[in-house]
């Protein structure tokens, strides 16, 4: 299991290496705050990766870590989403589990989530920004919702 959380802003470096340590007993130290590259070869491995944007991206900041992480919390990839998103009130990204790599689940500052739809040329360049909602998020009123298009009522 990989987790990749997608997180809209930054979270201070020492208010994550806290939360995870008194949420988790993650150790301080086995979190890592920083672009990958710079990491040293010999550098002890993390249990997590807290990665900046390489430039402003819209949901640039990642949260990554593996089975280490997911055994650390006892959380699946969506439920440390929620807990971030209500601990820091920020909104995060994560893989809705289909196979549209343009559809991710939001998850909002109050811990609602739902569908919501990204823009594809700017997932190009590695920048993620929502287009619209695919359903109704409690937190989200703002979000324009437009339901996917059920193909399977379509007519030829």
């Amino acid at each position: 299991m990989v987790f990749q959380i997608q997180v809209e802003s930054e979270i201070p470096a020492a208010d994550l290496r806290r939360f995870l340590a008194d949420s988790y007993g993650i150790a301080p130290e086995a979190i890592y705050v920083g672009r990958i590259e710079d990491r040293s070869a010999g550098d002890p491995r993390p249990v997590a990766m807290f990665t900046p944007p390489d430039d402003d991206e819209e949901f640039g900041w990642a949260l990554i870590g593996d089975t280490e992480l997911a055994d650390a919390t006892g959380l699946e990839e969506r439920e440390l989403a929620v807990a971030l998103a209500r601990a820091f009130r920020v909104r995060a990204l994560v893989d809705d589990g289909s196979h549209y790599p343009d559809r991710w689940l939001l998850v909002s500052a109050d811990g609602s989530s739902g569908r919501v739809l990204t823009d594809e040329d700017a997932a190009d360049d590695g920048d993620l920004r929502i287009v619209h909602a695919l359903e109704p998020i409690s937190g989200e009123p703002q979000l324009a919702v437009v339901p996917p298009r059920d193909w399977s009522r379509d007519e030829d």
